[in-house]
């Protein structure tokens, strides 16, 4: 008997349970799409920009609208210089390369839609001076291959961990505010001609913002400044050594493993140090957007993205890029 009002109590708690659910409706209103533009200029090619349709945050999909009939114009200090052509999947090209302290402006005009625009100045490349590096040994472990004779695992040699600390010195210009962002490329030539590249390295610099030694990577890395970006506040007008390392791996099989050299051949790598200066536009969306995705989802106040789209969304900045000679490591 027990068992039985048991089991009708717990049938009439999910029954009522069930019955507190209730749909609600969105009674608000529903705002209709907005112009996004998005472009990132350099001097180093032509202008291309992404423009499409924002969505309502209810909507469903993950896809965004390109827009494909849009008027795009280029203003270059001030002055009208052509209409970018449309190619596909959102894109407007233009058919020249902006110069250095150029002021570009673009105006977008779409049927139905509020008319967009924006400007950004292309800044001068960065006064890089000298570039200096150390290499450090910080360990080795043992390289293994199994013996399908012995059925056991041989020591066939050993990797070394190297740390190729930089110091780049580079004189900031006192006349203006500067901001700038650093990427460092490792290029990989393998096997067969094929060529890998990564921008992994350690950013420690006291300009970095970073507290601790962990691997500053491409913007999917969780890091306090995963952009590598900086402005000139703490040297203003000064020469400044930026200091970063880069981490690296070679194999030394012993003597008697010397026929497997063709298995574990060192691969041939090159590094480029590339020191960018940005616009201030672009400098503060990558901060913003450093901001939210470092962010504690539901326990931290949301983050707007940095915004310069004038009738619409999205952003345009620029950057200059200055690349220092590669190295071999």
């Amino acid at each position: 008997m027990k068992s039985l009002l048991k089991y009708i109590s717990i049938s009439i708690s999910i029954i009522l349970l069930a019955s507190c659910e209730k749909i609600i409706e969105f009674n608000g209103e529903i705002t209709e799409p907005q112009v996004v533009m998005n472009s990132f200029i350099t001097p180093d090619s032509v202008i291309k920009a992404h423009i499409s349709e924002s969505k309502f945050f209810l909507s469903s999909g993950y896809t965004f609208k390109d827009v494909e009939n849009a008027d795009v114009s280029v203003l270059v200090n001030h002055i009208f210089k052509e209409k970018m052509m449309y190619t596909a999947n959102g894109i407007y090209r233009s058919n020249f390369k902006p110069g250095v302290g150029d002021t570009i402006r673009l105006e977008v005009k779409i049927p139905s839609k509020n008319d967009v625009s924006s400007e950004t100045i292309i800044e001068p490349k960065s006064n890089m001076l000298t570039l200096d590096t150390a290499k450090v040994f910080t360990g080795k472990y043992p390289l293994t291959h199994y013996n399908n004779i012995t059925q056991k695992e041989d020591t066939i040699g050993y990797n070394s961990i190297y740390e190729y600390h930089f110091k780049l010195k580079f004189k900031d210009d006192e006349a203006t505010k500067n901001f700038y962002r650093l990427t460092v490329r490792t290029k990989s030539s393998l096997p067969g001609g094929q060529v890998s590249n990564e921008y992994f390295f350690t950013f420690d610099d006291l300009v970095s913002g970073n507290n601790s030694n962990s691997t500053v990577g491409p913007p999917t890395s969780l890091n306090s400044n995963q952009f590598n970006v900086f402005s000139d506040e703490m040297f203003n007008g000064k020469e400044y050594p930026l200091t970063f390392y880069v981490t690296n791996n070679t194999t030394e099989l012993l003597p008697e493993y010397e026929y497997m050299n063709i298995y574990y051949k060192n691969i041939q790598k090159e590094i480029y140090v590339d020191l960018q200066t940005i616009s201030k536009s672009y400098y503060l969306y990558l901060k913003s957007r450093d901001a939210s995705s470092s962010s504690n989802g539901v326990f931290s106040e949301p983050i707007q993205i940095h915004n310069n789209i004038v009738g619409g969304i999205g952003i345009l900045g620029s950057y200059t890029s200055n690349v220092f000679e590669k190295m071999d490591l």
